[in-house]
């Protein structure tokens, strides 16, 4: 399936990149060049979300490779928020981000960037209506730690127990939010648990679900 899935989003990625090469030598307008952008991140968003599909298999079966390198965080950040940047903008929410340094970590750079989009994404999906999501990583000793929350509701305690689950369903939210599976928690704690990190959720001074990611130093 995640085959089948692939190459067609690959291949759309493509010309997608040479639409927006050809659109160079001609202005296509405020409104042209939004929805290309849009659909180019909804693209690769897709494809961040098949390619977590064969990374969970492959960690169940024993066989996800954790590469290693020093990879710096912000630019990371910086593309999960584009990335959400569609449905944050439908929904009239303000994305911050607050890194008050450079921070790097000794990680698997493709991994940890879907990690990222994925804690991003959900915090837009289920942040109240004109809400407020939060990004931040800090150096903590020898470690890193990425915290993302939004001001959306609180999660119930079945929830605070299951979220990482990979049939977790959550409840009928208030605010808008939506109902769904919520595979991309359960992919965030394999991959942060493959580099001998932690993931939790907690609550914070108006932010009352903040998932939180430590990672250990090299």
């Amino acid at each position: 399936m995640v085959h089948d899935l692939k190459n067609p989003l690959a291949a759309l990625a493509g010309n997608l990149a040479l639409l927006r090469e050809e659109l160079g030598y001609v202005d296509p307008g405020p409104t042209g060049t939004r929805c290309l952008d849009d659909a180019v991140a909804l693209c690769d968003r897709v494809l961040a979300m098949v390619q977590s599909i064969a990374d969970v298999d492959a960690a169940e079966r024993g066989a996800m490779r954790v590469h290693r390198a020093p990879t710096a965080l912000r630019p990371l950040i910086d593309h999960a928020v584009v990335l959400a940047g569609v449905e944050a903008g439908a929904r009239d929410l303000v994305i911050e981000v607050e890194l008050v340094e450079d921070v790097d970590a000794h990680v698997d750079g493709r991994l940890l960037a879907q990690v990222v989009q994925n804690l991003v994404d959900n915090a837009v999906r289920y942040a109240s209506r004109r809400g407020r999501v939060l990004v931040s990583a800090v150096r903590d000793g020898s470690g890193v730690t990425l915290s993302v929350g939004n001001s959306g509701p609180r999660l119930t305690t079945g929830e605070l127990t299951a979220v990482f689950e990979p049939g977790f369903r959550v409840a009928e939210r208030a605010a808008g939010a939506r109902r769904g599976r919520d595979f991309g928690l359960y992919f965030c704690r394999v991959v942060v648990e493959a580099h001998q990190g932690s993931l939790v959720v907690e609550e914070r001074l108006g932010l009352p679900a903040v998932f939180v990611v430590h990672l250990p130093g090299a």
